[in-house]
């Protein structure tokens, strides 16, 4: 009796020993299933392993300890706050408001590319779950982007901006999002963040029609800040290794960096890279009518004969090789009484980032061989210019002018609609921009200008506004020695 007891204790401890054995080895080897189970559903840092003791907390549980700069806010409030950040895609929508009317006028095509380019970027960026200095880069891009997108002045602006803009909504996105799946937020559903991106677009348009540009670009930075506020404070902190986060740091940094670059030297209105002029005074009631690309006969005669049947003159800013070409045009306005600037000799898109930029120089020469005068302004093609244009323009005594009313009328054969835009952006001491050439080849139809001419000069008399030549607004010679 005694030796089958001892034989039943034997068998008992042994079963026990071999059931510890193997409950050892299902934890050693498939822990990792059941946590990662669990981290899909969200639920990995809010209790204890299975196997843990009662009351002492798993390595996960205190790595989500809220200490330091790792805290959540409190649920409720953080799922107050979790649909503040559902209708980020929409912000986007600022790269086609920047560009959709005034200054720019771009088409439908050109703002549904610019938004495309956003929501793509958007997309990618949007998968990041990255640490909260990210987030903080984000928003930060963000605004810059809605900052510089207030500064375009042609379609382009938006399309380099666009990428910049979609990557910053997309870090703060991906942290929200992040929040919303844990919590089980009504963002999580398609057809939901859909509907709110659509509202929050649909607000900026309506910021846009109200205050203008500026107006939306600043609303659409404020509700980039509540929604980062958002996913600050509703995110857990998560720590990346360097040779992660330093690359995608740097690249959320230099991408706004590069951007405002090209904006401030494509923005007729910028002056980070130099001096310019684009108004004159704003306590008088001057403007300047100006006119480039020419000359271009036969439409630089007729602008001339309807801006002396108003009795006004302009400025015309001319190119080096329509000038050798047809001479006869450009002195013929001179004697006139028209006043005449530099506008480069061959109106490219890659001369100005040449940095000793011969252009100018090779204009001037133009002038005085044809002329016998040099002119004091310089207008950039498309409004380009870099630092070394600056300092050559400053070298030769010169002052870079641009504008800062502007109808597009290289892009329609409207005349009345570009006279409403002229008549809608025009203040006192407004330099006007129009074209009677295109890039200075001759032969180019101007008769989009011979339609809108009358018109302007007939609402800037009903405006009180009185068009001089350039020289007299600004107060400046308009030529200089050669």
């Amino acid at each position: 009796m005694r030796a089958r007891s001892t034989a039943q204790a034997a068998h008992v401890t042994s079963n026990t020993s071999c059931a510890g054995r193997a409950a050892g080895r299902t934890n050693s080897l498939g822990a990792a299933r059941p946590l990662r189970a669990l981290d899909s559903l969200g639920m990995r840092n809010v209790g204890h392993d299975i196997d843990a003791p009662r009351g002492e907390p798993t390595l996960a549980a205190a790595d989500s300890a809220p200490t330091g700069a790792r805290a959540r806010l409190p649920g409720s409030t953080a799922r107050l706050l979790a649909p503040a950040a559902a209708g980020l895609p929409g912000v986007t929508v600022l790269a086609a408001i920047a560009i959709a009317a005034s200054p720019v006028y771009a088409s439908p095509l050109r703002c549904a590319v610019a938004v495309l380019i956003a929501l793509t970027c958007w997309a990618l960026a949007a998968r990041i779950r990255g640490p909260r200095l990210l987030v903080l880069l984000g928003v930060l891009g963000a605004a810059v982007s809605a900052w510089l997108l207030a500064q375009a002045s042609y379609y382009a602006a938006a399309w380099f901006t666009a990428p910049a803009l979609g990557i910053g909504v997309g870090l703060v996105s991906g942290a929200a999002g992040s929040h919303a799946k844990e919590r089980r937020s009504w963002t999580d559903g398609p057809a939901l963040l859909l509907a709110a991106s659509l509202l929050v677009a649909g607000a900026l348009v309506g910021v846009r029609a109200l205050f203008g540009r500026d107006g939306a670009m600043g609303a659409g930075a404020a509700y980039m800040a509540l929604a980062a506020a958002a996913a600050l404070g509703a995110t857990p902190g998560r720590r990346w290794p360097a040779r992660a986060l330093v690359p995608v740091a740097a690249f959320a940094v230099l991408l706004p960096g590069v951007t405002a670059a090209y904006i401030g030297a494509t923005t007729p209105r910028a002056t980070w890279f130099g001096s310019l002029t684009s108004h004159g005074p704003r306590t008088g009631n001057e403007v300047a009518l100006t006119f480039d690309d020419g000359p271009n006969p036969p439409y630089t005669e007729q602008i001339a004969a309807i801006l002396d049947a108003h009795g006004v003159k302009g400025t015309f800013f001319t190119v080096g090789k329509a000038l050798d070409k047809r001479p006869d045009v450009s002195r013929a306005l001179m004697a006139d009484g028209h006043l005449l600037g530099n506008h480069s000799y061959l109106h490219d898109a890659v001369r100005w980032l040449d940095p000793r930029y011969p252009e100018l120089q090779r204009t001037q020469d133009a002038f005085k061989r044809n002329l016998g005068v040099c002119p004091a302004f310089y207008r950039p093609p498309h409004g380009s210019h870099t630092p070394f244009i600056a300092h050559v323009v400053a070298d030769h005594g010169m002052t870079m002018i641009t504008w800062d009313d502007s109808a597009g009328d290289w892009a329609t054969s409207d005349g009345q609609l570009v006279a409403r835009r002229i008549l809608k952006g025009v203040r006192p001491g407004s330099i006007i921009l129009l074209h009677d050439g295109i890039d200075g080849n001759i032969g180019a139809n101007r008769s989009v200008i011979l339609a809108a001419l009358p018109i302007i000069l007939d609402g800037l008399k009903q405006r009180g506004l009185q068009p001089v030549r350039l020289d007299k607004l600004l107060g400046k010679p308009g030529y200089i020695a050669c």
